[in-house]
C-alpha cells in the first residue's frame, strides 16, 4: 500500500492512472510524470518498490502543488473574491454561472452550482472562526 498526501494509491491499476486518483494531478500530468523516469504506459503499482516509490515522491513534492494545499489555495482565492465583493465572487456565493453563460433558459445551472458556494462559504466561514480563537489565544499568552 502505497500514499501520496493522504491519498492511497490502488495497487490494482497502472502507474500513471493510481497517480491520477491524487487530488492536483490529471492523467496527462501522471503520464508526463511516467515518461519523465521512463516507465512504461503499463507499469503496475505492483511493480513498484521502496526506491521507485521514493524516487516518484521525490520528483513530485517539490514541483507540484497538490491535495490539501491546492484545496487551500482555491479556498483562499474564493474568499478573496467574497471579501472583495468580485462580481465572480458575488455570482458563486448566489449560485450563477460565472463566465458570461446564458441564466434565461439555463434554468438548472443555478440550482446545481448554488450548494457549491453554500459548501465553500461554510467552510470560509469555520476557517474564520478557527483564525478568530488562534489570535485570541495568542492574546492570552501576551
Amino acid at each position: 500500500m502505497w500514499k501520496i498526501f493522504d491519498t492511497v494509491l490502488p495497487v490494482n491499476y497502472n502507474l500513471a492512472p493510481a497517480l491520477s486518483r491524487v487530488y492536483g494531478l490529471g492523467l496527462s500530468r501522471a503520464f508526463s510524470i511516467t515518461d519523465a523516469f521512463g516507465f512504461s504506459t503499463d507499469f503496475s503499482m505492483n511493480e513498484v518498490n521502496s526506491y521507485f516509490y521514493n524516487i516518484l515522491i521525490s520528483y513530485i513534492k517539490p514541483y507540484y502543488i497538490l491535495d490539501l494545499r491546492l484545496k487551500e489555495l482555491y479556498l483562499q482565492r474564493l474568499e478573496f473574491f467574497f471579501e472583495n465583493n468580485f462580481v465572480k465572487g458575488v455570482r458563486i456565493f448566489n449560485g450563477l454561472p460565472i463566465n458570461g453563460q446564458r441564466t434565461r433558459t439555463n434554468a438548472s445551472t443555478p440550482k446545481r452550482l448554488k450548494p457549491f458556494s453554500e459548501k465553500f462559504n461554510e467552510v470560509i466561514a469555520e476557517r474564520n472562526r478557527r483564525l478568530q480563537e488562534f489570535a485570541k489565544r495568542r492574546e492570552k499568552k501576551k
